[in-house]
């Protein structure tokens, strides 16, 4: 998750939709006339699968990561906070302050005026528990306004299991470059630790998520190479094949699929991972690249919709040649 923010100076409709984020019918402001209109999932109604596999951390196939990254303006405190939602109503707080629940980065480390942290939902699962969690991200100025204040989608904590997962997969990016207008992924520099418990030195940022929906092969494109002989034949001269697939994704809410398709996609290195138990063959960090987006299937009432992504294999080195 990345968030570019723009300070600007504060003004009546910036403290109302604040003040209102949690509403969830539409309110006519007074002062300025205009329509506000929040739209949110209440008490996360809606929620995307996390999992958790404690007898081997270094599993990234069966553990989830979620990561957030955001651009601070100068001068500004960022407080990332996860919540622990219980059901009997009440919540329990953690404050990112560490590498306790994850990979922490505080404002510079990773890039000058840039705040990042990789949740590690093991750690979660080991120290907190499995649940439902959300993610808030707070800015405030060196005014102390608060200038940004957002929760992450709802996320729902639990044991992996072949079964549990299914129907699920999981996307993971290198990110770098950068957005024009957007948000800047170049110039980071800093020590990534690993899984495995190695570490790096990073300029890449890695991205995680794992979503309803099913990647599979959908096909094998081609290409031949023929000379027409004396008897007007065709004369194979070389050919090469590779792997055609897609990706239907099922429920996403419209926030997730922005950051999919504006960002994370548009990654140099992308890889999926499926883990429907009954897909034709396994697709584990299959590295591919981006053909098509569908339009999407929206469904307005409930803010959610169905897409559909047509990629390729990265590498397409089935060659064979014959002349």
């Amino acid at each position: 998750m990345s968030i570019r923010l723009t300070p600007v100076a504060s003004n009546a409709r910036t403290q109302e939709h604040l003040a209102h984020k949690d509403t969830i019918l539409a309110t006519k402001s007074p002062t300025t006339g205009a329509q506000e209109c929040v739209s949110c999932f209440p008490n996360c109604s809606w929620t995307l699968p996390r999992f958790s596999h404690l007898r081997d951390e270094s599993d990234t196939f069966k553990n989830d990561t979620d990561d957030f990254i955001i651009s601070v303006p100068s001068g500004a405190t960022v407080v990332g906070t996860l919540i622990q939602m219980h059901p009997d109503g009440t919540t329990t707080e953690n404050i990112i302050t560490d590498d306790t629940l994850g990979l922490f980065y505080s404002t510079g480390t990773v890039k000058a005026d840039v705040w990042g942290f990789q949740l590690k939902w093991f750690k979660v699962a080991d120290i907190e528990g499995f649940g439902k969690y959300k993610f808030n991200i707070t800015i405030t100025n060196s005014a102390a306004t608060e200038i940004f204040n957002e929760d992450s989608t709802c996320y729902q904590l639990q044991n992996w299991t072949c079964q549990a997962a299914h129907r699920t997969f999981k996307i993971q990016t290198q990110q770098s470059g950068y957005f024009e207008g957007g948000f800047d992924y170049t110039g980071l520099d800093y020590l990534l630790l690993l899984d495995n418990g190695k570490a790096l030195q990073a300029t890449t940022w890695p991205q995680e998520v794992r979503l309803w929906g099913v990647f599979y092969r959908d096909g094998f494109p081609q290409e031949r190479d023929n000379i027409v002989t004396e008897e007007r034949g065709a004369q194979l001269v070389q050919s090469k094949i590779w792997k055609r697939y897609k990706l239907k994704v099922d429920t996403i809410e419209t926030k997730v699929s922005n950051r999919l398709i504006l960002d994370m996609l548009q990654a140099p290195d992308v890889r999926i991972t499926d883990q429907n138990t009954n897909n034709i063959e396994v697709y584990e960090a299959v590295r591919v690249d981006l053909v098509e987006v569908a339009d999407p299937i929206n469904f307005r009432l409930n803010k959610n919709e169905f897409l559909d992504f047509t990629f390729e294999d990265w590498q397409k080195d089935n060659v064979h040649r014959f002349r």
